[in-house]
């Protein structure tokens, strides 16, 4: 299923705090303006060094019509709360599949090593998911 905004506007996942948006590739990353570069600066580095994860999630997307989201929220306490309290205050990011793909929870960086963190937590999730996606596509 293609995503939509519409849809994304209606789940839990949506924040009125997002207000700016990237659109790229199997990424759909949402954030507030104000933490544009760090939204920007996960992004870079996901794109250029994590080429293979990149790829793999490109060729999902591609024949899903599926899509990462990406959500910047303000504090550990808004991701808590949209990921039903599964995060804890050393859990910086957080991932749930649903319906239009599978949405990425995380709180703007504070620094260099919170980016760093957050960047090897979502390689971390995401390749697992991938991992999980292809072993229901062999079984199916």
């Amino acid at each position: 299923m293609a995503a939509t905004y519409s849809a994304f506007m209606t789940t839990r996942f949506y924040s009125p705090v997002f207000n700016t948006a990237l659109f790229d590739g199997p990424f759909r990353i949402y954030f507030s303006q104000s933490y544009e570069s760090s939204a920007l600066k996960i992004y870079h580095i996901l794109q250029t060094q994590h080429e293979d994860l990149w790829a793999q999630l490109k060729r999902w997307s591609s024949a899903t019509k599926e899509h990462v989201f990406l959500l910047m929220y303000p504090e550990i306490k808004d991701v808590q709360m949209i990921f039903d309290n599964q995060a804890s205050n050393s859990d910086l990011v957080q991932l749930e599949s649903w319906d239009e793909g599978v949405a990425i929870g995380l709180t703007q960086p504070h620094n260099e090593v919170d980016v760093q963190s957050q960047i090897q937590q979502i390689e971390k999730l995401l390749q697992g998911w991938v991992h999980e996606q292809n072993a229901v596509q062999v079984s199916l």
